[in-house]
């Protein structure tokens, strides 16, 4: 069966993946992980070909162009909350032209009302709601019921419900098929690399985020191995860990750990701030350069309202111990909480100076679907559009003291508070260790402040 894994083309630079779709703040771009872990899976018994139109910065015609000539029997594509109706038209029209194709989606528009989804719109044919799952493999093939799976067959709807697994498997990840020229990631220590993952969803249970929603469970370390020794033979050894919350299981990131730093890699990843002193070392130890935190907020009752489980000391000692270790700290803040006002934003821009981490991505709130953020946006009639972008170039939502517009600009006034400081700037310029470093500076530097003057 010949199966297109598709990240369909967009007037604008965004990255569609992992339910959390955002547009570009500046010039990054990195393989979509949702399909990245399907073409392990799909690819087993089938033909994958694999069409990033945002990499390749095609338009709809040239896209709809190529997919006519491929006629593939299966289309496993992106989704995006950022340009829901943009996509919903590329499907529309996707269908029209291979009538006899099948169309599954996977992204968060999708994730709340699978059913109401597939009854609303005619031209899809089913859903991937947990893409680290072998559920649409398995129906395709016929073995066994699928699981994280909503399907139409003629006008009937099934519904196949993610289940409570501790362990996932999606065999050896494509990687070959996804090393597009214009990935690029800015706070990779090298021009080529790679993004993998080896664990799903997050354990904790921050109520704006979505991945508390979606269990949590861990790659196979037979996978993680075997994909780790697969890179290497590609020539790849830096990368980008999108685990959402690594460390979060001990004994498993441990294990990976041992594992990239047997291998030599040298990589960036997300983690909490409340781990013990010797964590910061192993990560250190094991090849990672660059971790990027949830600092969230500098209101105490904020961080405490939305279950972070850590306070300000609690960040403010993760940021120390990790650059003790010689780790860059990437802070990300949301701006646009219901309980924002200007005064907690401007709050927030004093600690976050006070705090020095080596980078700050600043974010609007965005009221994701299956978080108990988004009830309670709706309810207070915070909400102004369905098409939101955490990454603030559309603004979308507003506080119960600020509107849209007066966020953004105090996002815009974030941004340029911290980073426009010639002794920050001198900083970054005297710690670069190579001449990719300072070009990605630069690079990312200057599309930041073109975005946010």
């Amino acid at each position: 069966m010949k199966i297109l894994l598709l990240n369909p083309p967009a007037p604008v630079l965004v990255n569609r993946e992992y339910y959390c779709s955002k547009t570009v703040k500046s010039t990054y771009l990195f393989s979509p992980i949702d399909l990245l872990l399907q073409s392990g899976i799909l690819s087993e018994n089938n033909e994958v070909v694999v069409l990033d139109a945002i990499a390749l910065r095609w338009g709809l015609k040239k896209t709809l162009e190529f997919i006519k000539s491929l006629n593939p029997e299966v289309i496993f594509g992106l989704v995006s909350m950022v340009l829901l109706s943009w996509d919903l038209e590329f499907y529309q029209a996707l269908r029209s032209l291979l009538p006899s194709g099948r169309i599954f989606l996977s992204g968060e528009p999708i994730l709340e009302d699978p059913k109401g989804w597939l009854e609303k719109y005619p031209f899809i044919d089913g859903l991937v709601l947990r893409f680290a799952s072998s559920g649409l493999r398995d129906y395709l093939e016929e073995k066994r019921e699928p699981e994280a799976l909503a399907v139409k067959e003629n006008s009937k709807i099934k519904i196949f419900p993610p289940q409570n697994i501790s362990e996932y498997s999606v065999g050896r990840s494509r990687q070959e098929l996804f090393q597009y020229k214009s990935y690029f990631f800015s706070f990779a220590r090298k021009r080529k690399f790679a993004t993998m993952l080896t664990d799903f969803g997050c354990p904790h249970k921050c109520r704006f985020c979505v991945m508390a929603s979606l269990g949590y469970r861990r790659r196979n370390l037979e996978e993680v191995e075997e994909e780790l020794d697969f890179l290497k033979w590609l020539g790849i050894d830096e990368l980008f860990l999108a685990d959402q919350s690594f460390g979060s299981h001990q004994a498993h990131s441990q294990k990976v750990m041992e594992l990239l730093a047997r291998y030599g890699f040298s990589y960036t990843t997300f983690v909490r701030p409340d781990h013990p002193e010797q964590f910061w070392k192993e990560l250190k130890d094991s090849g990672c350069h660059t971790v990027i935190m949830g600092v969230e907020s500098a209101n105490e009752e904020i961080l405490t309202s939305y279950q972070k489980g850590y306070g300000l000391e609690e960040i403010k000692m993760g940021v120390r111990q990790a650059q003790e270790q010689g780790l860059r700290v990437v802070a990300t803040v949301i701006i646009g909480l219901p309980e924002d006002t200007r005064e907690s934003i401007l709050k927030t821009m004093r600690f976050l100076r006070e705090l020095e981490p080596d980078f700050v991505s600043y974010n609007l709130a965005v009221a994701r679907n299956l978080t108990e953020f988004k009830a309670e946006a709706f309810r207070q009639g915070l909400v102004l559009s369905p098409e939101m972008d955490q990454a603030g170039n559309l603004s979308r939502i507003r506080t119960r003291a600020l509107g849209s517009e007066e966020l953004l600009k105090l996002k815009k006034r974030a941004i340029r508070d911290f980073y426009l400081r010639p002794g920050y700037i001198f900083k970054r310029l005297v710690e670069a260790r190579s001449w990719f470093e300072v070009y990605a500076l630069f690079r990312e530097g200057i599309a930041v402040l073109l975005k946010n003057l």
